[in-house]
């Protein structure tokens, strides 16, 4: 992948046009060598947004091929988009306090781990992966501890998280499990759009669904 100087003017650009600072990358020659208006392995990345749902620590988009097309307006032809983002576990904590979660999450090497309480005291200690039912998040129990002793508790627990449901067009396409870490891919087909006012607005809506359908609905910086 080529990190060329060429790369900064399109930093530039593109963050005065979207009104968010971005880091735009690609692979192939210079910006504005021959056949530039192609750019392979393209990927913007955003630090430090926050939405009307869940601050995110960071928003990847990805694609295999971005293709300008000339013309009034201006096009970009995007193949095989998707959308990484990553949640840590601060941003998980407000999230929880923010909900009133009756549970603890805890962003664990494997999974998510799930711990209650009652009155403080330790009742419950579920490790669980989440998944995608019907387009809704759901956190499904791998195996638990009740009262610190192993059990069959988690048979009975699975919970849907208060996020908006995915659309058809979307897919949870990867998980990512770190230690105070999350990330989630999501994938959708490939689109065109008109480069004019509203195109972040327009894309989030097609990429971002769940955060699309959010009260006041926009990206802004954290």
């Amino acid at each position: 992948m080529n990190r060329t100087t060429s790369s900064e003017i399109l930093d530039q650009l593109v963050t005065s046009y979207l009104k968010l600072p971005v880091r735009v990358f690609w692979t192939g020659g210079p910006l504005f060598a021959p056949g530039g208006d192609t750019f392979d392995d393209a990927r913007l990345e955003f630090d430090g947004i926050a939405t009307s749902w869940m601050n995110l620590q960071h928003v990847i988009l990805h694609a295999e091929q971005v293709k300008v097309i000339p013309g009034l307006p201006v096009k970009i032809k995007v193949s095989d988009p998707r959308i990484e983002i990553a949640v840590g576990q601060s941003e998980l904590d407000r999230w929880i306090k923010r909900f009133e979660i009756p549970f603890r999450l805890e962003l664990a090497e494997n999974g998510l781990i799930v711990h209650t309480e009652v009155a403080g005291f330790p009742i419950a200690e579920f490790e669980t992966r989440l998944e995608v039912v019907g387009g809704w998040f759901v956190l499904k129990p791998q195996k638990a501890s009740f009262l610190g002793m192993p059990g069959y508790v988690s048979s009975f627990f699975r919970t849907y998280l208060p996020l908006p449901p995915l659309s058809e067009e979307t897919h949870l396409s990867a998980i990512e499990h770190e230690p105070g870490l999350l990330k989630l891919t999501f994938s959708t087909d490939d689109f065109e759009e008109e480069i004019t006012p509203g195109l972040l607005a327009r894309m989030r809506r097609r990429l971002l669904p769940m955060f699309g359908k959010m009260p006041g609905g926009v990206f802004k910086p954290d």
